[in-house]
């Protein structure tokens, strides 16, 4: 299920970092806590784990802000006096109960931004979404960045699978020793590379999320699905799990379809696109509900079906 928000700036103008998703999820946070000071705790904290994980999945993700009339200028962004759209989703009722109470706690004024940049917004009208019917191939186009990455070792170059995430804001899609993190687990030096849709375990990357997502929704792997003795989760049926990007849309772009942000101090690098997805229904829901890729709480990784408004 997901909501949308309809806010309009208080001002004439409302200026924020173009680097605003940390604010938008620290609103999402405080309205939780306006609702469960424990809910929010538990989320914050620790949020849903599967029995090897490290850190849980939050099982949430947002949109980026979406308006007609807004400006980019240095490291800003302005929009101007008129509606700008927001939507949050996951399929987790107690998230959305939680969500929509502290945001009616709230008031219909909230502040966004930093000491040196703050926007305050009317919000003028909160509805739900209506969800489409989940179908076995499905046309999509991205509302927030998908990310997702592998790890391994930088010695051997021995790689080691893993979904990252993250979003927004570069056209341009150089695969250089900028985009590489070190990572150090256990001494041993490791690097991150963000997957680009085009490269080999771009779809059994966000498959496996997928398909933990749901484990841990239902408490119970999806419908043909099970987790071999390398603890990867394999699909039994005879359609399986891709992602292809719209080839027009990667021609009109040149291929320039890759989007950085700056996530308190870290770089993320994700992609907008319009893209096609087979594979099973019920994943591809999740994928829908709580975001394709990791790190859905940070505003990756929403989608909404070509065609909507």
């Amino acid at each position: 299920m997901r909501i949308r928000l309809t806010l309009k700036p208080v001002d004439k103008t409302a200026v924020l970092p173009i680097n605003y998703n940390y604010y938008l999820t620290s609103l999402i946070y405080r309205f939780i806590f306006l609702s469960s000071k424990d809910y929010s705790s538990f989320l914050h904290n620790h949020g849903y784990q599967t029995k090897k994980s490290k850190k849980g999945f939050k099982l949430f993700t947002y949109s980026m802000l979406s308006g007609k009339k807004y400006r980019i200028k240095s490291d800003k962004i302005i929009f101007e006096n008129a509606p700008i759209k927001w939507e949050i989703s996951s399929p987790l009722e107690v998230f959305l109960q939680h969500l929509i109470t502290g945001a009616f706690t709230q008031g219909q004024i909230i502040d966004l931004g930093n000491n040196r940049t703050c926007a305050r917004f009317l919000i003028e009208h909160v509805e739900t979404v209506a969800q489409p019917e989940f179908k076995d191939t499905m046309r999509f186009t991205c509302l927030s960045p998908i990310t997702i990455s592998k790890i391994y070792d930088k010695k051997t170059a021995a790689e080691k699978t893993k979904l990252n995430s993250f979003i927004i804001n570069s056209n341009n899609d150089t695969n250089t020793d900028e985009d590489i993190d070190d990572i150090f687990d256990g001494g041993i030096k490791l690097g991150c590379h963000y997957i680009r849709p085009w490269e080999d375990g771009f779809s059994k990357a966000v498959e496996q999320n997928l398909v933990k997502k749901y484990r841990l929704v239902y408490g119970k792997e999806p419908d043909g699905y099970i987790k071999n003795s390398d603890n990867i989760y394999e699909n039994q049926d005879m359609l399986k799990f891709k992602i292809t990007i719209d080839n027009d849309y990667m021609n009109k772009k040149s291929g320039k379809i890759t989007k950085k942000i700056n996530f308190k101090n870290t770089e993320i690098i994700g992609f907008m696109a319009p893209f096609e997805v087979t594979g099973n229904p019920e994943i591809i829901g999740i994928g829908y509900e709580a975001g394709f890729g990791e790190k859905g709480s940070i505003g990756c990784g929403m989608v909404k079906g070509c065609g909507d408004y």
